[in-house]
């Protein structure tokens, strides 16, 4: 068994005895938003982030995805699903976080185009904050970020699933998530520092558990010597396991993000920071520390007491999954039961020939397109397509109501 058994009811892992010298601190995604952005134009960012300000300070490195660009344009692309921006002055939320870094490989970055991903990029170099994962064009894009700090190089890489803004030879975007060509970048990235972080923006919105395509991907990365990988994008928090001494966070959730949306129970409000203790570069310990960011996104509070062990033994039993691959492609089943008639819906659609002078022709066509390029959607259709063909819908059903539960 490759992948360690752990008890993360107690929000603690040690797997190795040895002393920590080095700590990485890791919060999910973060876009102010909607409600959020008022309060940070309002100079209410340390009010937003007081209840966490204990646990952002003291640690050697720390990390944020931010999910969303920083710009005033007002040209949103042409995508399926959301176009998010907040104003470029919310970058006062992300100096007063004092991350070491922000993850830019996300699926909104390039939301306003090629131009607001330079924007960003320059507004958060203008205060000071270092990002990863985005760049001018494809090959600087996929440069690994290099950070020298207490005596310890670390080298963070963060890849995006292909769905709109990634980077082109000659286009500004985020880095794409691509495995064989990743694994060839995590392999040269290690083998000059001493710690090297993976960060993944990827994986099915809302699924609980991860795709076999997920465990397979990540487990490679940790193989290829990534000495953590982490991911997010779910809008719910994923399990961890510890892959040949390896700490795999599947996803953090969403750290702030608001949404006009009605979501319940650990959808979308609820996720969880990771801190991820080394030594000699090699990862010996975890703590987990829950959060959520419930009603209405006006700043991040610590989960505590009964809701903090509520949340911790959710995590270790949805972790337990995804040690028996057997059960991962059950819960995946499943999944595909419950998502793939509104799928099949959108593929019934006449997308070609399109009409380009009329949106919702050229719409059908965009979602037909990420419904194949993006890695998430197409690992469900194809699965889905397997399982309707091979008649199976029966037997997929079987784990609907756990999934549910």
């Amino acid at each position: 068994m490759k992948s360690m058994d752990i008890n993360l009811k107690t929000g603690k892992a040690v797997w190795d005895d040895a002393k920590e010298t080095f700590n990485v601190l890791v919060a999910g995604d973060l876009c102010p938003r909607m409600r959020s952005e008022p309060l940070v134009l309002a100079g209410q960012s340390r009010a937003i982030l007081a209840e966490v300000k204990s646990e952002l300070t003291g640690n050697d490195l720390s990390l944020v995805n931010l999910e969303t660009p920083l710009t005033a344009s007002e040209t949103p692309i042409r995508k399926s699903g959301p176009n998010i921006k907040v104003v470029p002055e919310c970058v006062e939320l992300v100096k007063t976080g004092g991350w070491d870094a922000v993850v830019c490989a996300n699926n909104h970055l390039g939301d306003y185009g090629p131009a607001a991903v330079m924007e960003t990029l320059e507004r958060l170099s203008a205060v000071g904050i270092a990002a990863v994962g985005a760049g001018a064009d494809l090959d600087t894009a996929s440069l690994p970020l290099v950070i020298d700090k207490n005596g310890v190089r670390t080298a963070i890489l963060a890849f995006a699933e292909n769905e709109f803004g990634i980077a082109k030879e000659n286009t500004p975007g985020s880095s794409p998530l691509q495995p064989l060509r990743n694994i060839a970048m995590i392999k040269a990235a290690a083998a000059g520092a001493d710690i090297t972080l993976v960060m993944i923006h990827g994986g099915n919105e809302f699924n609980p558990v991860p795709s076999p395509r997920m465990t397979q991907t990540y487990r490679a990365f940790a193989e290829a010597g990534a000495s953590a990988v982490i991911a997010g994008h779910t809008h719910c928090p994923q399990g961890i396991e510890i892959w040949q001494g390896v700490p795999i966070i599947y996803s953090l959730s969403n750290f702030l993000f608001d949404t006009d949306q009605s979501y319940n129970g650990y959808n979308w409000w609820y996720g969880y920071m990771v801190r991820i203790g080394f030594d000699a570069g090699r990862a010996i310990k975890l703590e987990i520390i829950p959060h959520h960011c419930a009603p209405c996104a006006e700043k991040v509070c610590l989960l505590q007491g009964g809701e903090r062990k509520k949340f911790l033994y959710y995590l270790d039993h949805i972790s337990r999954i995804i040690r028996d691959d057997r059960e991962v492609k059950k819960y995946f089943d499943a999944w595909c039961i419950l998502r793939m008639n509104g799928l099949f819906a959108l593929m019934e659609r006449p997308f070609y020939p399109t009409d380009w002078s009329d949106a919702a022709s050229v719409l059908k066509l965009i979602v037909m397109r990420n419904l194949h390029t993006c890695e998430a959607h197409n690992e469900l259709i194809t699965n889905a397509l397997r399982i309707v063909s091979e008649r199976r819908e029966s037997a997929a059903s079987e784990y609907l109501s756990r999934l549910q539960r």
